[in-house]
């Protein structure tokens, strides 16, 4: 089995991300990730705004509902933007179940 993990990415150098869903998920989340860790690393000065981060995690919602397995996935990834972004998504449908 793979482990998901991924390199760091640095907010500027776009990374392919592949979770083992398929080419259009995979593109979605490498759209995903690579905007959310280009705005935290090059225009939040390494700090969210909240509309950001929420923005792209309700973007990573959809994904994770088609693929329930995806946010177990993400969550092995090295990178700690991603992470981030998928913790909001999971307290995000969270919120919405309660």
């Amino acid at each position: 089995m793979k482990d998901w993990t991924h390199p760091q990415n640095d907010g500027w150098t776009a990374i392919e991300y592949d979770f083992g869903f398929g080419e259009a998920s995979n593109r979605q989340l490498s759209y995903i990730f690579n905007e959310a860790c280009h705005v935290f690393h090059c225009h939040a000065d390494g700090h969210w705004k909240t509309h950001d981060k929420d923005a792209y995690a309700k973007l990573l919602i959809i994904e994770f509902t088609r693929f329930p397995a995806l946010s177990a996935r993400v969550l092995n990834c090295g990178d700690r933007v991603v992470k981030m972004v998928a913790y909001r998504a999971l307290e995000i449908m969270n919120e919405a179940a309660d």
